[in-house]
């Protein structure tokens, strides 16, 4: 038995695999370019239902300055039977009149002919955002990495120009700073200053700051149990993701399903009572 558990080898694995593809659209289209099958990861990344796409001329989605060159790598593709690579801009939902949003993609595809068929019996093509969301993460983090250096600069710049101040400027407004009444230097006064921020709307700000600090805590317990809820668990043996209860297994904990735990529990006891010599009659 493999070590690891073969994704293959799960019941419906190939509808799990292009339902579940989030970071890509898939497409199968006839020979004039007419939507016959569109993955759900249209509607979170273009924001249409697959059911609306359907039956649709894809050209349609695109750009206007893209149709052009699109349907001519769609058609060349067909003619020498080889991948077509094109990027075009794909129009999003838009429930307003002004003009839809565009997103950039990466399309490529392949025609598929059976045998020495003349005409394919399908086009099949993958989308891609354009550059991909970890590319663009990224290139946002080098950014923002080139922007704290040139600020760093910067105030080392200012801090050269600037005279230092005096020592006897310095103490008195550290004093002026931290000097407070004394009718009002109560432990809740103090404890309510620090924690004192705007208020928002009717809220004073005490109960602004608290609640959002509650909030924080609330969030980051909710992601705890979202990130534990989150794991799937598979059946080494029959590849069921579903069980009203995970068991131990030759591979470890909560590896195997119910059914599968319970029926391989049993023949390790067999084999267990088997090995085990029996106790011969007392003399």
């Amino acid at each position: 038995m493999p070590s690891t558990f073969e994704f293959t080898k799960r019941k419906r694995w190939a509808d799990l695999l292009i339902h579940e593809l989030s970071e890509a659209i898939i497409f199968v289209l006839s020979n004039e370019c007419k939507v016959l099958f569109c993955s759900r990861a249209v509607s979170e990344l273009l924001g249409w239902r697959d059911t609306e796409l359907v039956d649709k001329d894809l050209v349609d989605l695109v750009n206007g300055e893209d149709k052009h060159a699109f349907r001519a790598s769609f058609e060349r593709s067909l003619r020498s039977r080889m991948e077509m690579l094109s990027y075009v801009r794909f129009k999003c939902q838009s429930e307003y009149a002004s003009p839809a949003k565009e997103v950039l993609f990466e399309v490529k595809g392949y025609p598929h002919y059976i045998d020495d068929e003349q005409y394919a019996r399908c086009f099949f093509a993958v989308a891609k955002p354009y550059p991909s969301r970890n590319t663009a993460m990224l290139n946002t983090f080098l950014e923002l990495k080139i922007e704290n250096e040139r600020l760093q600069q910067r105030l080392a710049e200012l801090r050269v120009r600037m005279p230092p101040p005096s020592i006897a400027h310095t103490g008195q407004s550290m004093a002026s700073m931290y000097s407070t009444p004394s009718s009002s230097r109560t432990p809740s006064s103090s404890f309510v200053s620090t924690v004192t921020h705007h208020p928002v709307g009717d809220l004073p700000a005490t109960c602004v700051s608290l609640s959002n600090w509650s909030i924080r805590m609330t969030l980051s317990a909710t992601q705890i149990r979202k990130m534990h809820a989150a794991e799937q668990y598979v059946c080494v043996t029959c590849g069921r993701t579903d069980s009203p209860e995970w068991r131990k297994g030759p591979q470890g904990p909560k590896t195997l399903c119910n059914a599968c735990g319970l029926r391989w529990a049993k023949q390790v006891r067999t084999k267990q009572d088997e090995e085990q010599p029996s106790a011969g009659p007392s003399t």
